[in-house]
């Protein structure tokens, strides 16, 4: 799970909302976009806070429903917010960052 986020408080406070609720399986990755803008024009963020979840959900700003880490959570976000462009991680997990690939 990936946090695009402003260094303002609202943003501190969605990712303080999102920590709650993740399972222990799960990674949040906090970004400040100012400082990640090749990383953040790549994954699509136009709004801070923006939550990317497994490369198929976009949240931007605050959801509807809160972050809790399920099946059922999973697949309302997904429905509700899909991400529209695709993602995929590089095959070498050391260098930890995102790519755009073409549909």
């Amino acid at each position: 799970m990936r946090s695009f986020r402003a260094t303002v408080l609202f943003c501190k406070t969605i990712v303080d909302e999102i920590e709650p609720g993740k399972c222990a399986g799960c990674q949040l990755l906090g970004y400040v976009v100012s400082e990640n803008l090749d990383l953040a024009r790549k994954s699509g963020v136009r709004v801070v806070p923006t939550v990317i979840i497994d490369g198929e959900v976009k949240i931007a700003r605050r959801p509807g429903i809160p972050f809790v880490c399920g099946d059922e959570t999973h697949a309302r976000f997904k429905e509700h917010y899909p991400l529209t462009i695709q993602l995929t991680r590089p095959s070498d997990t050391a260098n930890d960052h995102l790519q755009t690939t073409q549909s």
